[in-house]
């Protein structure tokens, strides 16, 4: 207390330091998700399918893909830059689609094998994941692995497009496609 005193920092500014500290730290993880919520919800207001924002994330992950696949073997911090873009592009996608989209297929497309199906998919996505993580970089089995989850994944895409997410857009009124938007990008912002 006294070395707090002869510097010039009495407790209270050190207590109002820390408690802006801890405002600072809360609102920076909170205020994403509430944000990106609202704003999904507006977008669905206004007319825009929240299925067409996921289908947008697909393609932007089969973008890193192919761009993951077409790199060179000694390109390996390209290649890591890469792989850490998938990933966080992937993780929040992920998220979204397990914690809004397929609960609610589930349950309003009683789409339960399906269902069960795509959470597998995601989990098999994972392990491909770390695999390359592990490797090296310029292993040449690299962009094999690579492949392999590209197929996983366009056959995953395949899946919710053209058959689940028509299946659950029909049975969701407005009212829960504005809910669905708004929880798919609060969702997709808790990965920050």
């Amino acid at each position: 207390m006294r070395q707090a005193r002869d510097s010039g920092i009495s407790t209270n500014g050190l207590m109002a330091f820390a408690g802006g500290v801890l405002v600072a730290l809360v609102a920076s993880r909170l205020m994403p998700p509430l944000v990106a919520q609202a704003a999904g919800t507006l977008r669905a207001q206004a007319g825009r399918d929240p299925f067409d924002a996921l289908a947008h994330d697909h393609r932007v992950i089969l973008s890193l893909l192919d761009q993951m696949e077409d790199s060179p073997d000694n390109a390996t911090m390209r290649r890591t830059q890469l792989l850490l873009r998938l990933k966080r592009r992937l993780a929040a996608h992920a998220l979204a689609e397990e914690d809004v989209v397929y609960p609610l297929l589930h349950d309003r497309a009683h789409e339960e094998e399906d269902t069960r199906r795509l959470y597998a998919e995601h989990a098999d996505m994972k392990m491909h994941l770390f695999a390359l993580e592990q490797m090296p970089k310029d292993d040449p089995r690299w962009r094999a692995r690579v492949g392999e989850l590209r197929a996983l994944i366009a056959g995953h895409v395949h899946q919710e497009e053209d058959v689940d997410f028509p299946r659950l857009r029909e049975r969701l009124d407005d009212r829960a496609t504005v809910r669905l938007s708004g929880s798919v990008q609060r969702e997709k912002a808790l990965v920050l």
